[in-house]
């Protein structure tokens, strides 16, 4: 398959960033891959007891929050054990829940306030990200500098595409910036009219959206991908090993790990925490798309009997502390974002995804045993593998994570299908999984067969399995892809 040059020389515009933006960006990646693990560990550390402080200091509700978990007290900490034993976990009901909304900030005020976020919901329960101008230059500032790090924006001019649902910004200063929400429509107008004015697109969006642009935007509105370099950047949820080869075929990507290859990378973010918490690198990349492949890989990295490979991403510790809950069916992540600027700062922050950390160390070693580069950035890694939801049956459990890897493993299935699906219990107590059709699609020929053989790989459940036309799938007054869909 044909890939684009790159640059694509019809590209006319100058780069936007300063010479000075990109200085900047040169130097933090620079520095991130010449800093040592256990000097960022100690800077995480060090954060988060100054995060302590200044949130006992200047938060009303947090002063309460930790005297109520210290029987009256608010301890003074000295290291990050005290840190741990003095701050109490925070979620959304202890903090959204309980207290208004002014005294969740810094000063007990929402003055400096420029831009609110609200969460998806889906948990039942509203959160919300406040952030000042500052707030906005600094997350300006990282996405930027991942951006330069994944694509390369100070060498070449760049359309990104937000196509998240309403109200998800992406601050960026060194790309064009078009937010188009989730109207496919808007999409495809910016290709075809801005695509061959810029030298690559960037498109972020949830991934089943992110399909739909791909798929329809070639078979219905004859934009055809391989003519422009197209990075697709996936948010709101985890995607299938096997989603990521779907797509890149689908762009005409004929070797994903090339060092200059466009990508399909997913990042992790959390509305009231920052929207960029956890991002995949090519390194990351390549390490899960070869535990994908290798259950030995696979095994060391995410332990025995992982069938489908939790997401793999890295996080920077200078502005993130992350530590591990052991709590009913795994491990929970527990996030405290450090930034001076957080003007709601939560610390030891329960977002209810489960996964483990792991140091640069282990990771480089697994990555060199099995003949793989050595990871660039030194820093630490993090895997996330859901919300620990999954159908649990009398013969077994199915996840949804097992199902999408499955789907996608067809390519002839996942072309007929949206990408939504509901596992439920029959009546027997068996599993059923119902699949919505795209628009105007039949069943594939044999699809609930070879979607069978196909799960086999990735669970020991074989639920009974049904097909919907797109109108007539139960679920379909939800496919709005505005909020996420549940798949139990």
């Amino acid at each position: 398959m044909h890939q684009p040059s790159s640059p694509v020389s019809t590209a006319r515009l100058k780069s936007l960033a300063t010479e000075a933006d990109k200085a900047e960006r040169r130097e933090i990646i620079a520095a991130l891959a010449r800093t040592s693990p256990g000097d960022l560990l100690a800077a995480a550390e060090h954060g988060a007891l100054a995060a302590y402080d200044r949130a006992i200091a200047t938060v009303p509700a947090y002063r309460r929050i930790v005297a109520a978990h210290n029987e009256g007290r608010t301890p003074i900490v000295a290291d990050i054990e005290g840190f741990r034993r003095a701050a109490p976990l925070l979620d959304k009901h202890n903090t959204f829940g309980a207290f208004d909304i002014s005294s969740l900030c810094l000063d007990g005020t929402l003055e400096g306030v420029r831009s609110i976020l609200t969460s998806s919901g889906h948990s039942g329960v509203f959160s919300f990200g406040v952030n000042t101008a500052e707030n906005l230059q600094r997350s300006a500032r990282s996405i930027d500098t991942g951006l330069q790090y994944l694509f390369g924006v100070d060498e070449r001019t760049t359309l990104l595409i937000n196509a998240l649902p309403m109200g998800v910004k992406v601050n960026t200063r060194a790309t064009v910036l078009a937010e188009t929400s989730v109207r496919d429509d808007m999409v495809y107008a910016l290709v075809k009219k801005f695509g061959p004015e810029f030298d690559q697109i960037v498109l972020v969006a949830e991934g089943s959206f992110a399909k739909k642009i791909v798929e329809d935007g070639a078979e219905i509105h004859g934009i055809d991908w391989t003519r422009h370099r197209v990075h697709i950047v996936t948010g709101e949820e985890g995607i299938a090993e096997n989603y990521r080869a779907y797509i890149e075929r689908q762009l005409g990507i004929s070797d994903p790990d090339r060092a200059d290859s466009q990508l399909v990378a997913s990042s992790m973010g959390v509305a009231e925490l920052d929207l960029n918490i956890f991002h995949e690198t090519r390194d990351t990349i390549r390490l899960r798309r070869a535990a994908h492949r290798d259950l030995a890989l696979r095994e060391a990295l995410f332990g025995p009997d992982t069938r489908a490979c939790p997401m793999f991403f890295i996080y920077y510790p200078h502005r993130t502390l992350v530590e591990e809950l052991a709590v009913a069916g795994g491990t929970e992540l527990v996030i405290s974002m450090l930034s001076e600027e957080m003007k709601i700062p939560l610390l030891r922050y329960r977002s209810g995804d489960f996964g483990r950390i792991h140091d640069h160390a282990a990771v480089r070693d697994a990555a060199l045993r099995f003949g793989l580069p050595a990871p660039h950035w030194q820093l630490p890694f993090v895997w996330v593998s859901g919300r620990g939801k999954t159908l649990r049956l009398a013969d077994g459990d199915l996840s949804p994570e097992a199902v999408k890897e499955a789907i996608y493993s067809d390519d002839g299935v996942a072309n007929a299908v949206t990408g939504n699906f509901r596992l439920s219990s029959g009546r027997d107590g068996k599993a059923e999984l119902d699949l919505q059709l795209r628009r105007d699609r039949d069943l594939p020929p044999a699809g609930a067969d070879r979607l069978g053989a196909a799960l086999d790989g990735f669970s020991d459940v074989l639920p009974r399995i049904r097909f919907h036309a797109y109108a007539e799938f139960p679920w379909a007054m939800e496919v709005d892809y505005e909020r996420k869909f549940r798949y139990l």
